[in-house]
């Protein structure tokens, strides 16, 4: 884990819609946080009664980012922040992608690339695939950081028409670190199990704690079960139970 868990009230600097549901926040301060990790973030007093997880999208000197969908009144009432209102966040939780030497691709999922870019700074000379339900965003600022960025949608907009899976090769890849939604994630072990190469996944799950107490995040793996808040997110996809 990079650095210990704080809580603290931050003070919004931007946020930015960057797609139909899709928005970008920042916040100003001095934070810490691996690449994977996450934190637990709360725009409210007491309705909803749960703060809400975002993988850290980018840490730089001035300040820490989040992408993240509106689904839910959490979200919604996170969309409606703006510059110098404050908010309350708790991190960094979870642990971080493994640091590898090789070439390491990463590939994400819909809202799935959210904790891919912070990764591809950190893990210079990494590849990046993006696949996407519809319209692609923020491609270009994943140019800036990433080796090379291949895209897919659902529509064949901004690259390839289909899933990222039918455009990833893992062979000549020393690992590979991906976040998505399960069905891509269990895709992507059999891709990668097939070729020999290491699949590292973030599992998104439901978080109500965001620390291991509540146990409401476990999932299946190979040692029993894991609570994704505290013993992930990131696990080795050999050790997850794909069909649990």
């Amino acid at each position: 884990m990079a650095g210990k868990i704080e809580v603290a009230a931050a003070q919004v600097a931007s946020n930015v819609r960057v797609a139909e549901g899709i928005f970008l926040l920042k916040l100003r301060g001095d934070y810490s946080a691996a690449p994977g990790q996450f934190y637990m973030l709360r725009a409210w007093d007491r309705n909803p009664l749960l703060s809400r997880p975002l993988s850290v999208f980018n840490l730089d000197g001035d300040g820490i980012s989040f992408l993240y969908a509106v689904r839910g009144r959490g979200t919604g009432l996170l969309s409606r922040l703006s510059p110098g209102n404050e908010i309350g966040i708790t991190g960094p939780l979870g642990n971080g992608w493994p640091r590898r030497d090789g070439r390491i691709a990463l590939v994400g999922g819909g809202l799935g690339i959210a904790p891919l870019f912070y990764a591809a700074g950190v893990f210079s000379g990494s590849d990046a695939y993006l696949g996407y339900p519809d319209e692609p965003y923020l491609v270009d600022e994943f140019a800036r950081v990433a080796a090379r960025v291949m895209v897919s949608s659902d529509t064949g907009a901004g690259g390839t028409k289909g899933f990222i899976t039918d455009i990833f090769d893992p062979d000549g890849y020393d690992a590979c670190y991906a976040c998505s939604p399960r069905p891509m994630l269990a895709a992507l072990d059999r891709i990668c199990s097939r070729a020999g190469v290491p699949l590292f996944v973030s599992l998104e799950e439901r978080m109500a704690c965001g620390v291991g107490a509540c146990l409401g995040c476990a999932v299946r793996t190979v040692h029993g079960y894991a609570r994704v808040c505290r013993d992930g997110p990131i696990f080795p996809s050999s050790e997850v139970m794909w069909n649990g």
